[in-house]
């Protein structure tokens, strides 16, 4: 009929059915009011409207399903509706990601702030990114310097006294700063030393000022004791870099939130960075400023991340900031060094040759690696020969004072002289207060037998202790580098309470025990650290700890003892296992540089059980030694006791790290020049390894010793080094024990 015939027929029905009024039937009405005009709407497609997900529109009152997105993909995850896209990103939170201060990543692009750390802790101090923590300086002791006379610096700014000498002796008179001998000293300088501020030792028991530190640089301050360098960097602020919007760099490594803009501006709009104005901004990008390291700013308000360095280079290393470089070295002396033989690292790849000695001297002889000595008697020490208390003969006519006895304890108080012990029965040997964490270590040995729990300790001596929970909380208390079979027992209100808790194992190595125990604030126990009796090592050193129970033993991989009850203590716990120190440098009572030649003379009363080689004893009291390849070859770890008679029998085994792989053992329970433990091995250069000396005097009890342990570069022959103490060759046999020697 056509479109205009059809809609004229339409309206002349309409009129004849308004003009009849209600005569239609009522079917007849319905039908005419189903009637709709025909459309002329034509509908789009999911294709038409480039569109791939959900649910649409087709234009026409109509609806269309545009299908499903892929996995990993979200219906308008872009910003596009009804487009598939990337799953929108989450933010990381501080609390998240264990972070209590600096700034660290969102993983969607932005920046945390996690805030500042208190003083006098500062963010990542602990060797923790992102944690608050104390400074990494940590003060030496006169033991750890091998330092037993004279004032010596601390490392950190303080100075210690380490005692006098006794008669004919003289500090530093053997050659050795701050090490009593026979011949006269002379004093080091400021300059020999490398140092331009504040006290400093002169070696021979005197203190030496090396002056004050110009404008804008303070004495220390760069990390390095006694040297002049520029303090802690200051952060800027929003204000005084004149920003006040999006984020910018402060200066130090943070990143300041200056604000938003007003609705009618934008950041960096009137072309300068940062600033609110009228306009519209581009970011730049870090090629375009020609930056391929660290952060800096896109000049809209935001903060680009340009990337990091090649292991060789820094950023900025060159002098041109956010660009990578290679700082130029300057080699250090053997001056500078205090070295006077042997090879030294000069700290830019190369080695110094320090000179060799003169006759009847040998290099390290007296104990300080590359610096010439004459082997001389080698004193005892208090912790070597037992004793705690009164005066004692060194050895080599001096006279040890080792101390005073804490009441109700007496000297010789069970009759063995120079041996603090109670003369009666008694049952707390020390109160301990509320101190959190607490480590210390003691000794049952002449100790009573004072305790038994439930676990064992009947018949062998122990040592009681009260202690205060400061807070309410579950505690851990282990006996972690005992060399002792040990027990730990906790009992309610001090002596004579309920027993808690009780252990006679729970370390995964050595002598140690643990128990956890549930106490509320202010409430007192008594803690006793008893052994296994009826067999070996019932009495000896041990080691106590109480912290709060952790949920990790990350942050606390360095302090000896099971934070988190789990068994497993510092670097042999999974959680610790990464941290960078436990490569050797968390766990190393002493850190021999890349000297060679090396002669180290040390002992393992008082150090604990920390390390177990295949071969040696077990429970023995041991001591550890970081030193790093100067050059790529092969080296002998030796322990010959050439000069000295009383060296005890002992293990010396070769680890990667604290708890690293073992590259080598050997063990002598009687060591001689024919006979002491030696080593092998061929590193890189810069490789670095744990040496460690263990004790093994008596099969059946803790027995601290003294050695002499020497790093040398090994040759084919002896020959040409025979008066060096050393076993060169690796044979088993030093100097004159050896035929490459005879007749020379």
């Amino acid at each position: 009929m056509g479109r205009t015939g059809w809609l004229a027929g339409w309206v002349v029905l309409l009129g004849v059915w308004t003009a009849c009024g209600r005569t239609l039937p009522d079917d007849t009405t319905s039908e005419l009011l189903s009637l709709k005009p025909p459309s002329f709407c034509t509908p789009m497609t999911c294709e038409s409207q480039g569109l791939d997900c959900g649910y649409a529109i087709d234009g026409c009152g109509g609806t269309l399903h545009c299908g499903e997105c892929a996995e990993g993909q979200a219906c308008g995850g872009g910003g596009v509706p009804n487009v598939c896209g990337p799953m929108p990103c989450v933010p990381a939170t501080c609390a998240a990601r264990g972070a209590t201060c600096g700034a660290l990543q969102d993983g969607c692009g932005g920046i945390l702030d996690c805030g500042a750390c208190a003083t006098p802790e500062v963010c990542g101090g602990a060797g923790v990114p992102n944690a608050c923590g104390p400074p990494a300086c940590v003060p030496a002791t006169c033991e750890a310097l091998a330092k037993t006379c004279g004032q010596v610096a601390d490392g950190c700014g303080g100075v210690l006294e380490c005692g006098a000498c006794g008669p004919d002796e003289t500090c530093g008179g053997g050659g050795t700063a701050n090490v009593c001998g026979r011949a006269p000293c002379v004093p080091t300088t400021c300059e020999a030393l490398g140092k331009d501020c504040g006290p400093v030792s002169d070696g021979c028991g005197g203190v030496l000022e090396c002056g004050a530190c110009g404008p804008g640089e303070t004495c220390g301050a760069g990390g390095v004791a006694n040297v002049c360098a520029t303090p802690l960097c200051q952060a800027a602020t929003c204000e005084a870099l004149g920003r006040n919007c999006g984020e910018v760099l402060d200066g130090c490594g943070g990143v300041l939130e200056c604000g938003a803009c007003a609705a009618d501006a934008t950041c960096g709009g009137a072309g300068e960075p940062n600033v609110c104005g009228t306009g519209t901004c581009v970011p730049t990008t870090c090629a375009g400023l020609g930056k391929d390291c660290g952060r800096v700013s896109d000049g809209c308000g935001a903060v680009l991340e340009c990337g990091g360095c090649l292991a060789a280079q820094t950023c900025g290393g060159a002098g041109v900031p956010n660009v990578c470089g290679k700082a130029a070295c300057t080699p250090t002396t053997c001056q500078a060094l205090g070295s006077n033989c042997g090879q030294v690292a000069d700290g830019c790849g190369g080695m110094l040759d320090c000179g060799a000695c003169a006759q009847g001297q040998t290099c390290g002889g007296g104990g300080v690696a590359n610096v010439c000595a004459a082997p001389g008697c080698r004193p005892a020490t208090c912790g070597l020969l037992g004793a705690t208390c009164g005066q004692v003969a060194d050895g080599c006519g001096g006279t040890l004072e080792c101390g005073t006895c804490a009441a109700p304890e007496t000297c010789a108080g069970t009759g063995v002289p120079n041996v603090c012990a109670p003369p009666e029965p008694l049952c707390v040997d020390r109160d301990l207060g509320s101190a959190l964490p607490v480590s210390l270590t003691g000794s049952t040995v002449e100790a009573r037998d004072d305790h038994a729990a439930s676990c064992g300790g009947a018949g062998a001596p122990d040592r009681g202790y009260l202690w205060t929970a400061p807070r309410a909380g579950t505690f851990t208390f282990d006996t972690a580098r005992s060399a002792v079979r040990s027990v730990i027992a906790v009992y309610a209100d001090g002596c004579g309470g309920q027993e808690l808790a009780c252990a006679s194992d729970g370390i995964s190595y050595g002598g140690g025990a643990r128990v956890a125990v549930t106490l509320t604030k202010g409430q007192r126990v008594l803690v006793t650290v008893d052994a296994v009796a009826g067999g070996s090592f019932t009495q000896g050193s041990f080691a106590l700890h109480i912290d709060e129970l952790r949920s990790s033993e990350a942050g606390a991989c360095f302090d000896n003892m099971d934070n988190d009850g789990d068994r497993w203590v510092d670097c042999a716990d999974t959680e610790c296992r990464d941290d960078p120190r436990c490569k050797g440098q968390g766990c190393a009572h002493h850190d021999l540089g890349s000297a060679l030649p090396v002669t180290f003379q040390g002992e393992t009363a008082l150090s604990g059980d920390g390390f177990q080689g295949t071969c040696g004893a077990l429970l023995q009291q041991d001591r550890a030694h970081l030193w790093t390849a100067p050059k790529a070859g092969t080296f002998v770890f030796d322990t010959s006791p050439a000069g000295d008679p009383d060296a005890g029998g002992h293990a010396l085994y070769l680890l990667t790290g604290c708890r690293g792989t073992e590259l080598g053992c050997a063990a002598n329970p009687h060591p001689t020049t024919q006979g002491a433990p030696a080593l092998k091995l061929t590193l890189a250069q810069g490789q670095t390894v744990l040496v460690v000396v263990d004790g093994m005097a008596r099969p059946d009890q803790d027995t601290p010793i003294r050695y002499t342990l020497h790093v040398t570069e090994w040759v084919s022959s002896e020959a040409g080094h025979c008066h060096d103490g050393a076993d060169n060759d690796a044979d088993g046999r030093a100097d004159d024990a050896d035929p490459d020697c005879r007749g020379r």
